[in-house]
């Protein structure tokens, strides 16, 4: 049996991640050598163990015996406490129909027969208020609520979202209560923009790109471009409600197919788009029948932008010629790197990381009324569905959810990767009514190698101060 360990070179030095301690140590690197010989196949190793793996052996680290005896999510026993008291977000599916057809869009007619198409159906207005009343009994103790809008494209059901708000207020009286709203923007009529102006709705409007990138995949359902249409109704709202505006996100769907400089024209050209909150996201096909690729081009530019990036957080750089995309990434790095080291080790009973607690933090309710764990899982999938507005939660479902570690227990264990998962349930279901694992392993590669990165990044910013002290100091004068 091998210890759960992986090894880290960078340009300055050589790691071992101690996955049961959830540890990084700098070694040697002829301790490095050995262990990539020894445990990752890479060579023969040599005959003498060094000194330091020795102490380090004797300290407890590069152990063979397993930390976890069993995968089990450690909220297990309160999950009901979760569900029934402390829920605190809704996010409702106002209707199924849409004025767009975008060819990445999981509901497309032709995109899979893992996820639902667009239809005509809309919610009642009933089950919008069962909705809301379900919210309020669940979020007893939770001081601060959020509604979210959602489709299909939710403001072609305006009337419904007006009604909610309306009826939600004199529901939430005394808790901090808000509203989101996703939507293409090209409904965004003048009454649209001032009544969400005046209940501070925040906005997330869609837009990938340019005029030529946008209008690619993103179409009215004639097939005619959408770009026009969104910029005409964005540059309204910054005429009528220019605060508020102010406020807007922007939701950037990326297909690493197209030129990233091209990309990010229009988040480098475009002065206010740039200053908006924009949410860059990776095109999702994991409910359909094509891989994600990526061009060579396309992953040059894209690195370069992001090194630019790290240039200007330590003051290398002017931060107003960086790409927002970029800037984005490098919160996101950053984060990650708080992160690492600093959770728990590996205990007894535990579970990979990767599932959220079921429909705890964004459930989902679809026009029917059925729940879900979010607006992301596949609503045609009963191993997704965790109960109903008038049934209540579907318990046992929503643990096989948390849960789904059990599913790949033996191949858990043995993963250096398991305090650091990332894998959904989502990643577990392949529309049969069951979670499966071996869907659930399939992804497993993607997550180490993303994991594997995160580390790598976290090594490099960890070593700046040490190794580039100069650059280190500039960004501390400048801050």
């Amino acid at each position: 049996m091998k210890p759960l360990i992986a090894l880290f070179k960078t340009p300055n030095g050589y790691y071992l991640f101690d996955a049961c301690k959830d540890e990084i140590i700098p070694i040697k690197d002829t301790s490095f050598e050995h262990l990539r010989c020894q445990y990752l196949d890479k060579g023969k190793p040599s005959s003498t163990i060094p000194h330091e793996l020795m102490e380090l052996k004797l300290n407890g680290y590069l152990s063979e015996e397993r930390a976890v005896s069993e995968v089990r999510h450690i909220y297990s026993d309160y999950l009901e406490v979760f569900l029934e008291r402390k829920l605190s977000m809704i996010t409702l599916q106002l209707t199924q129909n849409c004025n767009f057809r975008c060819k990445y869009c999981i509901y497309s007619e032709d995109h899979s027969l893992r996820q639902r198409s667009h239809t005509n159906k809309n919610m009642s207005k009933d089950t919008a208020k069962k909705a809301i009343e379900f919210l309020r009994a669940h979020a007893v103790d939770s001081p601060k609520v959020n509604i979210g809008f959602y489709g299909g494209e939710p403001l072609l059901e305006f009337s419904l979202l007006k009604e909610i708000v309306t009826y939600s207020k004199n529901c939430f009286v005394g808790k901090n209560l808000t509203y989101s709203l996703t939507t293409n923007g090209t409904l965004l009529t003048d009454e649209v923009i001032h009544f969400c102006d005046d209940h501070d709705v925040s906005l997330m409007i869609s837009l990938d790109g340019p005029k030529e990138i946008n209008d690619i995949n993103r179409v009215f359902a004639d097939g005619a471009g959408t770009f026009d249409s969104v910029i005409e109704r964005v540059n309204r709202l910054r005429e009528i409600a220019p605060h508020y505006a102010q406020k807007l996100q922007i939701s950037m769907v990326i297909d690493p197919k197209n030129d990233f400089d091209c990309i990010n024209e229009i988040c480098m050209d475009d002065d206010a788009l740039r200053k908006l909150n924009i949410q860059p996201s990776l095109v999702e096909r994991e409910y359909g029948d094509e891989k994600t690729t990526y061009s060579e081009e396309y992953i040059c530019k894209l690195e370069y932008q992001r090194f630019l990036a790290i240039l200007a957080y330590y003051g290398r750089y002017s931060e107003t010629r960086v790409s927002p995309i970029a800037e984005n990434w490098l919160v996101r790095v950053i984060n990650d790197c708080s992160r690492i080291c600093k959770l728990s080790s590996l205990r007894k009973e535990d579970a990979p990381s990767g599932p959220c607690i079921p429909g705890k933090l964004r459930l989902f309710v679809n026009v029917d009324g059925d729940l879900f764990p979010c607006e992301r899982v596949s609503e045609k999938s009963s191993a997704m569905c965790i109960g109903s507005v008038d049934s209540g939660f579907d318990l046992n479902r929503a643990y096989e959810i948390l849960n789904i570690g059990a599913l790949t227990e033996t191949e858990c264990k043995e993963c250096w990767c398991f305090r650091y998962c990332i894998s959904c349930a989502k990643k577990a279901d392949d529309i049969t009514g069951h979670l499966s694992a071996s869907s659930k392993l399939s992804f497993c590669g993607d997550i180490l190698a993303e994991t594997y990165a995160k580390i790598q990044q976290y090594l490099v910013f960890t070593e700046i101060p040490q190794f580039y002290a100069y650059q280190f100091r500039r960004k501390e004068e400048n801050a």
